[in-house]
């Protein structure tokens, strides 16, 4: 029998809270593997696009990291301040426009943009165990229309 709801009960979450609660629980749980590689979740971001894109695109700019992985340009410099101190990326002149700098990973970033891919890529199999194929392929393509900008 359905029971009238109780003013103490939680109020049901919108999906915005849930969105925002996987999100907060991805991160947390991956921060907490990446922990041995020594670096963050967002520092992770920036090796993968870089690892990914970049050395095909001859590195990064800040804008294309920023614009790619939608990190606020301050939060952004002092990402990339702490992995090029790390030794993980560098810095280098844009060859066509002398006013910008692109980002590059070193060698000890390479490695260590590997060893986090395996990490994410166990992330990814902890996560769609928890689905069904097609209830998989339905929340990909809602997370996919969700991630891309919001306009009114």
């Amino acid at each position: 029998m359905d029971r009238p709801p109780d003013s103490a009960d939680p109020a049901p979450e919108t999906l915005t809270e849930l969105i925002l609660r996987a999100s907060a629980q991805v991160s947390s749980t991956l921060g907490i593997r990446l922990k041995p590689l020594g670096v963050q979740v967002d520092e992770m971001r920036v090796l993968h696009a870089l690892n990914a894109t970049g050395s095909a695109a001859g590195g990064l700019s800040m804008t294309e990291l920023s614009e790619a992985l939608v990190i606020g340009g301050p939060t952004l410099t002092r990402i990339a301040d702490r992995l090029v101190s790390e030794n993980l990326v560098y810095r280098a002149p844009d060859p066509h426009d002398r006013r910008r700098v692109r980002l590059h990973l070193t060698d000890t970033g390479a490695a260590c943009a590997a060893e986090a891919a395996e990490i994410v890529a166990d992330m990814q199999q902890l996560l769609t165990a928890r689905f069904a194929e097609l209830d998989l392929d339905d929340l990909s393509s809602a997370l996919a229309r969700t991630a891309s900008p919001l306009k009114d």
